[in-house]
């Protein structure tokens, strides 16, 4: 199924949604039924790469034990974009996959509020960093993000994610600052995560070094 924008041809303002009236939109027209990936591909079109991001890195900063399932699809979103690839492409098998009604209702919900949100502070600016080249480099960095975001550590999936949906929002919006801020975050939550493991592999020597 093919979902389209209900437009009004009044005037060519009428016919820019933002990025949440189209989550807003999809999920209104898929209320109580399955969604698949791709209908929700055709329906947030070019938006595909930043909300799609966003979608799957989100739920992660409030949703314990998901990590390595929402993850990685993540990495194959920033890896797609940092090879310069304009529009998302997944293979039929993932595109086939169905959500459930109440599962996509809670996640379109959380990603919803987050963008009606972001989108009234975002605005076009240090266009530099989401330029095409600096929009290929956070393709990468979002890759190595959504990586060690999907590794299983406690209180590690907090930073990583609203990151991801940081630099997601400033590819989407053209906010170079909402980027930067994304970068930081993501940097900010592999150093915890690095810092936690090294500390526990520490923990566990020290363990076994009074049996």
């Amino acid at each position: 199924m093919t979902l389209e924008k209900t437009m009004d041809s009044s005037g060519p303002e009428d016919e820019l949604e933002r990025t949440s009236q189209a989550v807003r939109r999809l999920t209104e027209q898929k209320r109580g039924q399955p969604v698949t990936v791709g209908e929700l591909l055709d329906a947030l079109e070019d938006g595909g790469f930043g909300v799609l991001m966003i979608l799957f890195a989100l739920p992660n900063a409030v949703i314990p034990g998901i990590s390595f399932v929402l993850g990685a699809p993540v990495v194959l979103l920033g890896l797609q974009l940092a090879s310069g690839r304009k529009k998302v492409w997944l293979p039929q098998v993932m595109r086939r996959q169905v959500i459930p009604p109440n599962v996509f209702e809670a996640l379109a919900d959380r990603v919803e509020r987050f963008l009606v949100w972001i989108e009234k502070r975002a605005r076009p600016r240090w266009i530099a960093v989401v330029s095409d080249g600096g929009e290929r480099l956070l393709g990468l960095y979002i890759a190595i993000v959504a990586a060690f975001l999907m590794l299983p550590m406690p209180f590690g999936n907090i930073l990583p994610a609203f990151g991801i949906a940081f630099m997601s929002v400033g590819i989407i919006e053209k906010d170079g600052k909402a980027a930067s801020l994304g970068a930081v975050l993501g940097f900010l939550g592999i150093l915890y995560l690095v810092l936690a493991f090294a500390l526990g592999i520490q923990a566990f020597k020290a363990v076994l070094g009074m049996l």
